[in-house]
């Protein structure tokens, strides 16, 4: 079993070409293999992520593929290589000024704007048969982000992340961290 720090993996982006189309997935590079999030925990819920990891992953003989268990400041998570992604790795150099100063980011603001006028999309939504209340999608956001910011999708999941973080926003199913999927989150402003 691996549990790796962000410090000894790098994120990056996946790439998938098929049929004159190319699929772009927010991954992360780990000894030259690209690795995809399966499952995402608070740190508070470690132990039941590495039972989940143990019963899910390592004991289970259908489950061929090398899997990672990532320990970060306020989360774990569980990662999964997908061989059908070719990795873009993005050097630290050569990202975008902006991109350099994420953390500079007023994510209040940031909010404020994503619900404005001009923001996501937020209108009711199912998902498993369930209705959810005033709602946006994760990879409409990653849109929103990258088209006002002039920045990559990696690093609008990244800030997604952070306003994720800082509950600003909240899965609506509470299970995942902020993907570029077509995943429920809404503002928490909005919850009650």
């Amino acid at each position: 079993m691996f549990i790796l720090t962000k410090d000894q993996i790098q994120y990056c982006v996946g790439i998938k070409q098929s049929n004159n189309d190319q699929n772009q997935v927010s991954g992360l590079l780990f000894n030259k293999s690209f690795f995809v999030k399966e499952k995402h925990y608070d740190v508070s819920e470690f132990d039941e992520a590495i039972k989940d990891y143990r019963e899910n992953f390592l004991d289970n003989k259908e489950i061929k593929l090398p899997t990672l268990v990532i320990k970060e400041e306020d989360s774990v998570s569980i990662w999964k290589q997908d061989i059908s992604y070719q990795a873009k790795a993005i050097a630290k150099s050569s990202l975008p000024k902006k991109a350099k100063s994420l953390g500079n980011i007023n994510l209040q603001r940031l909010a404020q704007q994503l619900q404005g006028k001009n923001g996501v999309e937020v209108k009711n939504r199912r998902h498993k048969l369930k209705l959810y209340q005033k709602c946006f999608l994760g990879n409409e956001a990653v849109d929103w982000l990258c088209m006002h910011l002039k920045i990559s999708r990696v690093n609008a999941v990244l800030i997604g992340q952070k306003l994720l973080k800082a509950k600003i926003i909240a899965s609506v199913t509470k299970d995942h961290d902020f993907e570029d999927q077509g995943l429920l989150y809404r503002f928490t402003a909005q919850e009650n």
